[in-house]
């Protein structure tokens, strides 16, 4: 584990996770916006699923990309993914910013519902962007929940990176759940979030949730208990967490660099959590004592101290 201290500010851990998302960071962007001005939105067909991206072409043809991956109930106009395209795109490096089956507006695309255990589509879109970019040295960058998939992409032979990055990723899902739920604050947050999204999905699809009294669920152990039961083929919400988790033995199939960054004072994912693939030989483990979830908010700015870190890491 190697920790750094970077003049972080403000040092509030719930000011610092509500500022990663904060769209007023988004402000110096509002005139001129180059990955924006730049992008292309494209379908990636597999034969599991048909997943959106986003593609910004750097206009001096460096040989550069950076593949990002949004958290959950977030996506590609995500505000730390936006900011984080824009710091990659000013450093020269091409930027492809992949949501998530029914992240964004791509509900549509898929009937069956998303889950986090849905790695082998995630896989199979990135081997597809790895042969179309396999002169580029390719890098993947995933926050929070992408974080995680990023890791678990990490480790899957079809793939191979320059750098993989993920930014507050959840080791052990179900003591995440339980963080998000022991507060008043993130777990309003994400429950709204996800059943505006399951209202979505019920509008394009209704025979889905037949039999699904999903509606009345108040809190998200509840709820994802009553999805994972119908829509997945786990039996039990515990082997279900499991099957997204950050074990030792998915960090020793890693292949690529990989780099987890993590602050001590995250709300929602434990730093206890990181003690059991802490010192393992195929990650490198960079933490901060400060940045919240996602945050590492350095000024009063609202500029990132891990857009900086990865740049620097990519670059140098």
């Amino acid at each position: 584990m190697i920790i750094y201290r970077p003049a972080l500010r403000p040092k509030n851990r719930h000011l610092q996770s509500i500022l990663a998302s904060a769209r007023w960071r988004l402000w110096p962007l509002r005139h001129n916006n180059p990955v924006k001005q730049h992008q292309k939105a494209e379908l990636i067909e597999t034969e599991l699923a048909t997943l959106q991206g986003f593609y910004s072409p750097h206009p001096q043809g460096h040989d550069n990309i950076a593949i990002l991956i949004h958290g959950w109930e977030g996506s590609a106009e995500s505000t730390y993914l936006q900011l984080m395209a824009h710091h990659l795109f000013a450093a020269g490096i091409s930027v492809y910013r992949l949501n998530l089956r029914d992240h964004g507006d791509s509900h549509h695309l898929n009937e069956d519902l998303f889950h986090s255990c849905r790695l082998p589509e995630v896989v199979a879109a990135l081997q597809q962007l790895n042969q179309r970019f396999q002169n580029h040295q390719r890098y993947l960058i995933g926050f929070s929940l992408g974080g995680n998939f990023a890791v678990r992409a990490a480790a899957a032979k079809e793939l191979n990176y320059s750098g993989v990055f993920a930014v507050s990723p959840p080791v052990n899902p179900q003591n995440s759940m339980q963080a998000i739920e022991s507060s008043k604050l993130y777990g309003t947050y994400f429950l709204r979030k996800w059943k505006r999204s399951l209202y979505k999905k019920q509008r394009l699809f209704p025979h889905l949730f037949e039999g699904t009294d999903w509606q009345s669920q108040n809190n998200l152990q509840s709820l994802t208990e009553a999805l994972v039961l119908k829509h997945t083929e786990y039996s039990t919400t515990s082997d279900y967490f499991y099957g997204y988790s950050l074990t030792p033995e998915l960090i020793k199939n890693i292949n690529n660099p990989t780099q987890i960054i993590t602050a001590w004072d995250d709300p929602v994912i434990p730093f206890a959590d990181f003690s059991t693939i802490d010192r393992l030989a195929n990650i490198k483990l960079i933490t901060t004592p400060h940045g919240g979830h996602c945050g590492f908010i350095k000024n009063w700015r609202l500029q990132s101290w891990v857009e900086e870190y990865i740049i620097n890491e990519i670059t140098s």
